[in-house]
């Protein structure tokens, strides 16, 4: 539930981006400190002596295809390794091979042109889709053969990239007690994954001893973002729950959330339990309402042209929205106050006028977090 950087407290330090899903987002702990994150950051300070800090971008939610989208524009110069771990919801989803091929080989080109030349790529594969517990089934077996083929493609792939190690990702040995996830399980993981890093890490030192610079942190447009998405990680503003309550008990729908969009990224100022913290802006459907300033309804997004393939709509599966432009007390369109459903719903189903009055009082609620 918070941040995901485990900063180095000394200076000159390793700097390393985790790219991905799957392991990655931390299921069954609360912090990033005991994921993959933490583990790394502290193993690759043990096996290299140096002080290393790690920066995770992804979620649970993001596929292959829409990865670049989530890079969107983070300084990745600052880097001296990725490691990318990528491929769990493309292997259950079978995306098919030849599209996988095509967006993996396109996505180690985005990263080697945008990393400084030194920089090194440190590829896992997809780890046994059936050791993960909501997939160990009948049908986990064919995505687990289907990821088979697939690793096999990023094998003969990374092969092409001089900067590209790549390494099976073994099946993670279970906590009893703990089928999501434990402490345990990501420092098994992260003990994988430094045993490739750490000579990465040395080949960039030796080839660029000059001091390293920590990517910058983000900057926000509007004065209240910071705050908003603050509060997000303990459920949110009150008033901001309240006001979803009563949209999705008005509505009939799975989710009513406020979104802030600043800068490449949407942030939900509420119900991070249920959505990520934040998405790329150019795959959500605030963005469309933001851009056009006016009340947006989509009864099916797999059959709108707007969003018909996108890829974060796809994997969430939330095919219904309507949505409200929330403005800031200069008039600058800052976000929404939307409605999602997992299943499609008629045009009449939200009430533009409806909506408008609950979006108006959240919008109340987030002037009130406008630094003066």
């Amino acid at each position: 539930m918070d941040h995901p950087t485990v900063p180095a407290t000394l200076p000159d330090a390793d700097q390393v981006l985790l790219l991905g899903n799957g392991p990655l987002h931390g299921w069954g702990v609360l912090t990033h400190q005991i994921s993959i994150t933490g583990h790394l950051a502290r193993e690759t300070h043990g096996e290299t002596a140096r002080p290393c800090s790690v920066n995770y971008i992804g979620d649970e939610t993001m596929n292959l295809a829409s990865t670049e989208h989530w890079i969107g524009t983070h300084d990745l110069a600052s880097y001296d390794a990725v490691v990318l771990v990528i491929g769990m919801n493309d292997a259950v989803r079978l995306t098919p091979l030849k599209s996988w091929e095509h967006d993996y080989r396109a996505l180690l080109e985005h990263l080697t042109q945008r990393l400084k030349r030194s920089a090194r790529i440190v590829v896992a594969g997809i780890q046994p889709v059936r050791s993960v517990t909501a997939f160990d089934h009948p049908l986990g077996a064919l995505a687990e053969f289907h990821a088979g083929r697939m690793n096999k493609i990023v094998e003969d792939i990374t092969d092409d990239f001089s900067a590209v190690t790549y390494f099976p990702l073994a099946a993670p040995a279970v906590e009893p007690g703990r089928p999501l996830g434990s402490s345990c399980m990501y420092n098994a993981w992260a003990k994988s994954i430094v045993t490739h890093l750490a000579p990465a890490l040395d080949q960039v030192r030796a080839a660029d001893p000059a001091l390293r610079h920590s990517p910058g942190s983000t900057e926000f447009s509007w004065s209240g973002t910071r705050r908003l998405i603050e509060q997000a990680e303990t459920g949110g503003s009150p008033e901001l729950q309240r006001l979803a309550a009563l949209a999705q008990e008005t509505f009939g729908v799975d989710i009513a959330v406020v979104s802030l969009l600043d800068g490449d990224r949407l942030w939900y100022a509420m119900n991070t339990e249920q959505l990520p913290k934040s998405i790329p802006k150019d795959l959500a459907y605030c963005n469309t309402v933001v851009e056009q300033d006016d009340f947006l309804i989509v009864p099916d997004a797999q059959n709108d042209p707007r969003f018909k393939g996108n890829p974060f709509i796809d994997v969430t599966g939330m095919d219904f929205y309507a949505g409200h432009p929330l403005h800031s007390t200069t008039g600058e369109t800052i976000g929404t106050f939307c409605v999602l459903n997992t299943t499609p719903r008629p045009q009449a189903s939200v009430s533009p006028e409806a909506l408008r009055m609950i979006a108006l009082q959240a919008e109340t609620e987030l002037r009130r977090y406008e630094n003066a």
